[in-house]
């Protein structure tokens, strides 16, 4: 019986949707370019305009109806814009967001549709910040 954890759902679907805001964020209101994005986020330009036209990161809608993850998607913006940013400090800043995505429920709909198995399951209700 295979099981596809809440992280598998996070990696394939999550993390590039919040990426493609990030990006998105970065080049309509900083005026970076793709190259300057994709420098700032550590993917390819090729990445940067795939995020752009959706063919990345397709689950933007999800994480724009949660004002919360939207917040910290800004504010991961702007921190990036900062010149005196590290990585640990964004690599943080994103983990923050995924925790906001799990605990706001955003990921079960998700997770419950790619393993109808769980249409029960109240793991992401239980547990507050892994």
């Amino acid at each position: 019986y295979y099981m596809k954890p809440f992280c598998e759902i996070i990696v394939q679907m999550i993390l590039p949707g919040i990426r493609a805001l990030v990006a998105k964020e970065l080049m309509e209101t900083h005026g970076l370019t793709q190259e300057q994005t994709a420098d700032k986020l550590g993917v390819s330009q090729a990445a940067v305009s795939q995020y752009r036209r959706e063919l990345r990161g397709s689950r933007i809608k999800l994480l724009q109806r949660d004002k919360k993850v939207m917040t910290q998607i800004t504010e991961l913006a702007n921190f990036l814009i900062d010149e005196n940013s590290t990585s640990p400090k964004v690599l943080g800043r994103v983990c923050d967001i995924c925790k906001s995505v799990r605990n706001d429920g955003l990921i079960c709909s998700m997770h419950k549709s790619a393993m109808p198995s769980l249409k029960n399951c109240t793991s992401c209700e239980e547990c507050s910040g892994c």
